[in-house]
């Protein structure tokens, strides 16, 4: 289990499910399945995130372990390496859709984009505020979160370094998402109308305190690499406690409508997460999600961009709503998705990794020099 990161093919496997379920809730918006089934179902896609948030603790701790001993500045290097992971992709999609949308009023911005939302969203701040999480683009807030979740994590990985201490740190992370969820909205509730009083409570879920103890369950997964055996346990017990939560919920009809919290389902993703890490098998992880997983940052982020196409063109008008014309929908949207995010992701996502790792080598050659320098006489 302390293999390289570059082997765990199972953390692209998991990539590649997050964001095939992120548009299979998108692409159900424009053509709707019949079935309460199955839309309820598709609706259940917008978990994907979580998903993806739960695949980046692991990636990011796991690369951190191997990387801290064998660097001179680890945090100043993995600061660079997420920025340039990042950054340019996004930038592009700012600039894209700032042009497609313009700075009209918008579902997520009802009153307009303001100019100052647009570099505070590049300086990846926009997730403090209900107008500009995810106003400029389309999913933004996620992408918000994850930032601020690299600032973090180095912090949290140097005193929180077993995996009793994050599950303290797991406990924490509850009480700070549930504190920061009543001020927000005691802070933001009475400068907005009644009718944009949605951004305020969504606002409360989206932004990065909401979503922290999803990525505590991602970093506790990670800390149990070391031990297979605990790895296995926390699977099996974990697996069980969760399936009988939901049995309980579903035949007592409890009042907590616990299956779509997404706390919770996060949780259990963190389980699943763990069961693909210990049992890797071929069906689960394969080529086609393999490499799906690896281009799945670009394909969050156009794949709005398609499905805007689809509607704008007559494309989604030919598909009436229904269960198969649904399911043929997002598998049209998927195909035209994934070649084109392949291009984005060889083109700049690639092009921004090199960068960074030539500055990164750069900064790294130039200490040695420093720290061996002979004194003067």
């Amino acid at each position: 289990m302390t293999q390289d990161i570059r082997k765990y093919r199972f953390i692209d496997a998991l990539r590649g499910y997050s964001i095939l379920a992120v548009l299979f809730v998108h692409s159900a918006q424009s053509v709707q399945p019949a079935s309460p089934a199955l839309q309820s179902l598709m609706s259940h896609g917008v978990r994907g995130v979580q998903l993806f948030f739960i695949a980046s603790a692991l990636t990011l701790s796991l690369s951190w372990d191997s990387r801290r001993t064998r660097e001179a500045s680890p945090t100043r290097n993995f600061y660079l390496r997420r920025f340039f992971r990042i950054a340019p992709m996004f930038y592009i999609a700012i600039l894209f859709y700032v042009v497609l949308y313009g700075l009209a009023p918008r579902y997520w911005a009802p009153n307009g984009i303001d100019w100052w939302f647009v570099p505070l969203t590049a300086l990846f701040l926009n997730g403090y505020l209900p107008e500009t999480i995810t106003s400029v683009v389309p999913g933004g807030w996620s992408i918000a979160v994850e930032m601020n979740f690299y600032l973090v994590l180095p912090l949290i990985l140097r005193y929180f370094t077993t995996w009793k201490s994050l599950v303290a740190f797991l406990v924490f992370s509850l009480a700070l998402c549930a504190t920061m969820r009543l001020a927000f909205t005691y802070l933001f509730a009475p400068h907005f109308p009644p009718d944009q009083q949605y951004l305020v409570s969504s606002f409360t879920v989206l932004n990065f305190f909401g979503q922290l103890p999803v990525f505590a369950a991602g970093l506790l997964v990670a800390s149990l690499f070391k031990s297979p055996t605990m790895l296995r346990r926390f699977v099996g017990y974990g697996g069980f406690i969760l399936i009988v939560i939901i049995v309980l919920d579903l035949t007592l009809r409890l009042p907590l409508n616990i299956i779509d919290n997404y706390i919770f389902i996060g949780f259990g993703l963190a389980v699943f997460s763990g069961f693909m890490a210990c049992y890797p098998s071929r069906i689960l992880v394969n080529g086609a999600i393999v490499q799906i997983g690896k281009i799945s940052f670009s394909m969050y982020l156009a794949h709005f961009a398609v499905l805007e196409a689809f509607s704008k063109f007559g494309f989604a008008a030919i598909f009436r709503p229904g269960n198969a014309s649904s399911i043929l929908y997002y598998l049209c949207a998927v195909a035209v998705t994934a070649p084109l995010s392949y291009c984005f992701f060889n083109a700049v996502e690639k092009t921004g990794i090199e960068l960074g790792k030539r500055l990164i080598d750069y900064l790294e050659r130039k200490v040695p020099a420093v720290v061996h320098q002979a004194p003067s006489p």
